[in-house]
């Protein structure tokens, strides 16, 4: 998993103690060492390293604590894009969060929540994220869009002992109920052509309904359908595609509308840097996830 670079403490930072630059110096004039000239440098230059070290990471601490918070609310069950692990909130679009936030000055201070409510906080509270999220008509004008940082298929998943739903287009799915998490974008979409659909605070429930056989098919993400299947105790052989959902399938990190100004313009400016210099890219790779460019 991808780690952000520290912070580098300024070149001019430096602490040479008198003795051990003395004890350099006579070393390097004496052309025949004792081993305890020696060992005496090396105890030196090992101390001389403990405090470069020591006084890099309060200066980086001191930094990090000077820099304002900004928060921000996800989902906790949205492999592997953020998701929530013993108590931690981790994925690729967190780690890009993470590294938004810190170009632009801030600490990233993220709460999982369910889906419904992750929105409806980022609409109410001022100055907070809100990822990953699907842009669509609904949500246009509730949200300051940063950008498109990573991009998500949507397929519908049956058990594989299902051998009855056969399914070829929007109309096969009729006569079937399809389980979603509550507010998603791909619920909206299923509703709009007359599908029956069984709401779920998250995907871990959504999943455990699945498998019970209380609905009959479920819509994720391929990527990371392996560890969401893991949740309730199902294997990547115990299902299979059976439709793929036509949507924008950019996934976007977006901030409440009633937002400072020149935040929202610090953090589109850092997403357009990140995506110039290959930083978005990298990440993706770390996360052995495809990349596509987004137009900037």
């Amino acid at each position: 998993m991808s780690k952000e670079a520290g912070i580098k403490p300024p070149a001019r930072f430096t602490l040479v103690p008198t003795q051990t630059r003395n004890t350099l110096e006579s070393y390097s004039l004496n052309s025949t060492p004792t081993l305890n000239d020696m060992l005496f440098s090396t105890r030196c230059t090992n101390k001389l390293t403990l405090i470069l070290l020591l006084a890099a990471s309060v200066w980086q601490t001191a930094q990090a604590n000077d820099r304002p918070l900004l928060r921000a609310t996800t989902s906790e069950d949205a492999y592997p894009y953020n998701f929530q692990f013993k108590k931690k909130i981790d994925g690729l679009v967190y780690e890009i969060a993470k590294l938004l936030a810190t170009r632009s000055g801030y600490e990233l201070r993220a709460e999982a929540q369910p889906w419904t409510r992750a929105l409806q906080t980022a609409k109410d509270t001022p100055n907070t994220l809100v990822f990953s999220v699907a842009r669509n008509t609904e949500r246009e004008q509730a949200y300051h869009w940063i950008g498109p940082v990573t991009t998500s298929e949507v397929w519908l998943f049956k058990l594989k002992s299902r051998t009855d739903i056969r399914l070829d287009t929007f109309e096969d799915l009729k006569p079937y109920t399809v389980g979603d998490v509550a507010s998603s974008s791909t619920t909206n979409l299923l509703q709009k052509h007359g599908i029956k659909v069984d709401s779920a605070p998250s995907n871990v429930s959504n999943c455990r309904k699945f498998k019970a056989g209380r609905v009959d098919l479920i819509p994720f993400d391929p990527n990371g359908i392996k560890i969401f299947l893991h949740t309730c105790g199902l294997k990547p052989e115990d299902v299979e595609r059976s439709l793929h959902l036509p949507r924008d399938t950019a996934l976007y990190i977006a901030l409440s509308k009633n937002s400072d100004p020149e935040l929202v313009q610090q953090l589109q400016t850092q997403f357009q840097a990140i995506v110039k210099d290959k930083s978005l890219q990298r990440l993706h790779e770390q996360w052995k996830m495809p990349y596509k460019a987004p137009s900037i």
